[in-house]
Order: structure tokens, then sequence, then C-alpha cells
């Protein structure tokens, strides 16, 4: 895991019924929370449109929250910004 990519957990709220994700750096406090959608698929629609992250499911301590990502899939645009150099990106850089 990269302590640059922001870790994102996708929960239930029971007291309004919907779900939501919250994001935060590893070791930090929340730095996003967004709880208002009707379903899981909505939560992915915002927080992980393209499919990137890969997802696990949350640990039974708290069940309000369902899954949490810590890492994005390899090969995709998040893991080659967070892994690899901008020599490796093929970014021209200015000397």
């Amino acid at each position: 895991m990269s302590e640059g990519i922001p870790e994102t957990t996708i929960f239930y709220n029971p007291e309004t019924g919907c779900y939501g994700f919250s994001t935060r750096f590893p070791g930090r406090h929340v730095h996003h929370t967004i709880d208002t959608f009707n379903s899981v698929e909505d939560v992915f629609g915002w927080c992980d449109p393209h499919r990137e992250r890969a997802w696990e499911e949350a640990s039974d301590a708290d069940e309000t929250k369902l899954l949490i990502s810590r890492e994005f899939k390899e090969g995709t645009v998040g893991w080659r910004m967070a892994h690899l150099t901008l020599a490796e990106l093929g970014v021209a850089t200015a000397r």
C-alpha cells in the first residue's frame, strides 16, 4: 500500500437508511464524507466510476462499514500515478 493513496470506505447509515463513503489518507482523519446515496451502486458511481479501486470487505468490528479500498487495481491510471515516476510515465520534465 502506498502512503499517498487515499483509503475509501463505503458504509451504510442505519439512522438515515442511506449509503455513503468517506475518504482519508492512512493515519489521518477523514477528509471527505458523502452519505446520501440510495444504493451501493450509486456510491460506486460517485467514488469509483471507472472501477479502478481494489475493494475488500470491511472488518466485522464495525457493522456499518461494508467495503474498503486501500489501493488501485494494478495498471489503472490511479495505480500508475501512485507507483511510477514521472520518467516511467513518459512525462517530460523541465530542466
